[in-house]
């Protein structure tokens, strides 16, 4: 078993040739865009949501919306995706529904390569020439990644995200790529074990995994 800052992907050789293909200059690059985005964000603590382009759980959906709607009044967060469909954009909807609703700032951004339409809620920032280049850059901006899902782009986020040491908060229960790390890492000193377990539990309530992933949420990001 391993915790988040050490983690190593089994899966990930496709992901690592890439990454051991590129020159310095392009990591020097994308890590200065990252930084660059982190500066144009709002006052607070960037969270990164990450996962599947579309629904595999069959609860997942529902899952990403309570989430969503969950961890939106906690103003001192600013959500960050990659703007896809499925996980990323049901979580937007949610969270930018209900900081409208209570007439907060609604701080969601979506990184997307250049060119791109922009997306429904929140704000649209350019990441990059192509989705190669916006995962790189997306895995670096958060202070925390919640993973949901997932397949070969969420674990090339995850991978960047991990070698950078920010920490991830995968939803085991949910399948795919989530259900892979979590089976890979140990409960981190900033989060409640009890909290942990939730994320991987198929018979809890699911307003039980919601509240423990705000819970964990706040913790890891020491909010």
């Amino acid at each position: 078993m391993i915790r988040w800052n050490q983690c190593h992907f089994p899966l990930h050789a496709q992901v690592s040739a890439a990454k051991n293909s590129m020159t310095a200059s392009p990591s020097r690059q994308f890590d200065e865009t990252a930084r660059r985005i982190k500066s144009e964000l709002p006052a607070g603590r960037p969270l990164v949501v990450i996962g599947s382009t579309s629904f595999h759980g069959p609860d997942s959906h529902q899952l990403c919306t309570a989430i969503g709607s969950a961890l939106a009044p906690h103003t001192e967060l600013t959500a960050v995706t990659g703007g896809m469909e499925g996980v990323q954009a049901t979580f937007s909807r949610a969270f930018a529904k209900a900081r409208l609703q209570s007439g907060t700032a609604i701080n969601l951004f979506h990184l997307l390569p250049s060119g791109m339409p922009a997306c429904r809620d929140g704000v649209t920032m350019s990441a990059g020439i192509d989705f190669f280049e916006r995962r790189e850059i997306l895995g670096r901006v958060g202070d925390l990644c919640l993973v949901i899902e997932g397949g070969p782009g969420t674990q090339h986020e995850a991978t960047v995200a991990a070698a950078g040491k920010i920490p991830l908060l995968p939803l085991g229960r949910s399948g795919g790529f989530a259900r892979t790390l979590y089976s890979q890492m140990t409960a981190p000193p900033s989060a409640d074990t009890a909290d942990w377990t939730l994320l991987n539990d198929h018979n809890a309530p699911l307003s039980s995994i919601v509240d423990a992933v705000v819970r964990l949420t706040l913790a890891m990001m020491s909010l």
